[in-house]
């Protein structure tokens, strides 16, 4: 009888605790906030973007002059996922446009990667 249980109280025991895994949040891409999106005008340059929103994830070498930004958040498993992409064009090394594909909202809990504010300060002036 004993040899019976101690595999039906193991079995029991591995269904019970396969519930309690931790699945850490998973970030991927360039932070978007709606401050930095806010600072975002046509006219700058190549440089106060990248100040903004750092290097652009999806670097196009057909067309060096489009500029895909992505960012992925996920808290844990069974949450809801944000997906936000931003796509700046340029022309005459100038912002000509930019465009988001959905109106951009904060993802709760999303950390700032190096900061601990979710807003960065404005962008240098243009230098000539």
């Amino acid at each position: 009888m004993p040899r019976r249980i101690f595999p039906a109280i193991a079995a029991t025991a591995i269904i019970a605790l396969a519930g309690c895994v931790y699945v850490p949040p998973v970030t991927q891409g360039n932070y978007l906030s709606y401050e930095d999106l806010q600072q975002l005008k046509v006219g700058m340059t190549p440089t106060q973007v990248v100040y903004l929103f750092g290097k652009p994830m999806l670097d196009d070498p057909f067309y060096p002059d489009t500029w895909h930004y992505v960012y992925y958040y996920k808290r844990g498993a069974g949450a809801k996922e944000y997906l936000y992409r931003l796509t700046v064009q340029f022309e005459d090394g100038k912002v000509a446009s930019f465009d988001t594909s959905e109106p951009l909202a904060e993802a709760p809990g999303a950390p700032r990667p190096g900061s601990k504010t979710p807003a960065t300060p404005a962008p240098p002036p243009a230098t000539s």
